[in-house]
């Protein structure tokens, strides 16, 4: 990721940006950042519960106020309804940083919600929340979501973990970009622990995955990119339609992310555990460090069908999902793609706690990972209200030293 900004820099952006999200400014794609291949960032949003019903608790406010006295390497921002929370980390560079950052951010957060009567959550979607009965946090830029989209904007109280990834140029975020779509549906299977929604078993592994189709530019970079100045074209092209303003206006699973160098993964619900977090973001790092290193290469297969139903399957299925390889045409189950992913990657990698990572991707994969947990629940007599309560006693406990 990029080195900070300097304060005029930071603000004359932060402007530009927050005009052309709200509408109120021209469209603005900002100059790409350098980084360095590799660097990460981890982004989480987090529920906010009553401690008592464990339904969704508009005490967000109140939490970030709190947040906002405490001193830390992390930061933390409302997000579009005042159940959610956002959480970001700090620049990264390896397992063992960013799982101690993530305990460091779930005991902080954890206390200050304790503070206000709240319980905090992963998870990607609670399990029995009614869209309608949602409010908007007071920020313009939410409002004019609300405004554009309509029921849609409280529809997405879902809640995911975004992965920010050094690209180095603004070539290569493109080039990393198709590459990393490729394998997102791994990430998809991976994190899948929204097994309800709207008080229903939804019969998907992850039915927050289905949520983001609603919106106009969700989907994945189109295949004939080859280049940053044919990503501001079509930016060009759009904004001259009035249909996007901002890096913001794009819903893919894969986006670049310029103001920070960085290419963003956006599939993934978020954990219910952060050491489970940091393993998945480690996962993605080696991929795109493996994928630096081939320089100039690009992706065979860029089919929208293809990754569509490989998209579909690791929703519903999880890790017991199939894969079909882009590259070769060749189905596999998941767990088996991701194994020989971690294996290869393991004798690349030169992050010293990697192999704790894949330690950490191997538990979470069994008995049908995260949504397999929550299924088993359920099968065994446990409630909504028991569901979601289950989730935030496993996020809220404290994490092993390490992970």
């Amino acid at each position: 990721m990029s080195a900070p900004l300097n304060n005029d820099e930071a603000a004359r952006l932060a402007q530009a940006q927050a005009q052309a999200v709200s509408g109120k400014g021209p469209a603005f794609l900002p100059d790409f950042s350098s980084s360095t291949v590799g660097t990460m960032g981890i982004e989480l949003e987090l529920m906010v519960l009553d401690r008592l019903t464990y339904d969704l608790f508009p005490a967000a406010p109140d939490i970030l106020r709190i947040l906002d006295q405490h001193d830390k390497p992390w930061v933390h921002t409302p997000e579009i309804t005042t159940s959610m929370l956002e959480v970001a980390t700090s620049i990264l560079e390896s397992y063992g940083e960013a799982s101690e950052q993530l305990e460091h951010i779930r005991s902080t957060v954890q206390r200050a919600a304790f503070e206000v009567g709240a319980s905090v959550s992963g998870g990607g979607a609670h399990p029995f929340q009614r869209w309608n009965e949602q409010r908007i946090f007071p920020k313009e830029r939410y409002f004019e979501s609300e405004r554009k989209y309509g029921y849609l904007a409280k529809l997405f109280t879902v809640f995911g973990m975004h992965v920010h990834i050094g690209a180095g140029t603004a070539d290569e975020a493109v080039r990393l970009c198709a590459w990393l779509t490729q394998r997102a549906p791994l990430f998809i299977a991976l994190s899948a622990n929204s097994v309800c929604w709207q008080g229903e078993v939804s019969g998907f592994c992850s039915s927050r995955s289905n949520v983001v189709g609603a919106f106009p530019m969700s989907g994945i970079q189109p295949h004939e990119f080859r280049s940053w100045q044919d990503f501001r074209d079509y930016f060009d092209r759009l904004a001259g339609f009035g249909i996007v303003n901002s890096i913001k206006d794009f819903y893919w699973d894969v986006r670049p992310k310029p103001e920070y160098g960085t290419i963003e993964l956006r599939v993934l619900d978020t954990p219910l555990r952060p050491e489970y977090a940091a393993a998945l973001a480690c996962y993605a790092r080696e991929l795109c460090l493996e994928f630096a290193d081939q320089p100039g290469r690009w992706p065979s297969n860029g089919s929208r069908e293809l990754y569509t139903w490989n998209r579909f399957n690791a929703a519903r299925d999880g890790v017991d999902a199939s894969w079909i390889d882009p590259e070769t045409a060749v189905s596999l189950p998941v767990a088996q793609v991701i194994r020989a992913d971690l294996e290869r990657l393991g004798r690349r990698s030169t992050d010293p706690d990697f192999a704790k990572a894949r330690s950490v991707i191997e538990t979470l994969m069994k008995d049908g990972g995260q949504a397999g947990l929550l299924r088993r629940h359920l099968a065994g007599g446990g409630g909504m209200n028991d569901l979601a309560r289950v989730a935030s006693e496993i996020f809220e406990a404290r994490q092993p030293a390490g992970g």
